[in-house]
């Protein structure tokens, strides 16, 4: 994969969200309740707008997958919160990470099988006839590249991919108009 950083201006996660959903609808989601679950005065992420369609369209496509076609009551709930408490520790330093804008994306598919779920960020690992298995390996590296992380947790009937994601603070990102829609106070 491309190792270089990536160039990031001030994103606003409810556009990346709406442009995803609407490539879903119109394709490989058809037929599939979307539910969005905004909460609207998010703050900008720092990010590669490109880079995080691409993770998040990965996953509405997954879930879209799960709850397979003609399946009349498919639904895919797509949540935004922030979480100002959110804090992680850095492994092997003292460092707390700030991670408090949450995205998730739920469905209501057969779930993830319990032998893959330890792995199911590794690249290769797939349950998919011709899948390659490198969708949610590809998932973890962009939102990893963008200072988040992906969890998952799933059961039969409720599968939920939880991003977790810095927010704009100025540092590290490329000159760009203010994101608008927020106010820091």
């Amino acid at each position: 994969g491309d190792e270089r950083p990536l160039a990031k201006t001030p994103i606003n996660i409810h556009d990346v969200l709406d442009h995803v959903l609407r490539l879903s609808q119109s394709g490989f989601g058809r037929g599939i309740r979307f539910i969005e679950d905004y909460d609207p005065p998010l703050p900008p992420v720092p990010g590669n707008r490109d880079k995080l369609v691409q993770a998040f369209l990965n996953l509405v496509k997954n879930a879209c997958e799960a709850i397979g076609e003609g399946n009349d009551q498919g639904r895919i709930v797509v949540q935004t919160a922030f979480r100002p408490g959110v804090r992680l520790s850095v492994p092997g330093t003292d460092t707390r990470v700030s991670l408090p804008l949450m995205i998730t994306i739920e469905d209501n598919g057969a779930g993830v099988p319990d032998h893959l779920k330890a792995n199911m960020f590794d690249p290769f690992v797939t349950t998919k006839r011709t899948g390659t298995g490198l969708g949610l390996a590809l998932v973890a590296k962009i939102i990893g590249d963008h200072g988040g992380i992906v969890e998952c947790e799933s059961q039969p009937r409720k599968t939920s991919f939880c991003v977790l994601m810095p927010m704009y603070t100025g540092e590290g990102v490329e000159p760009g108009g203010a994101v608008e829609g927020f106010r820091r106070g």
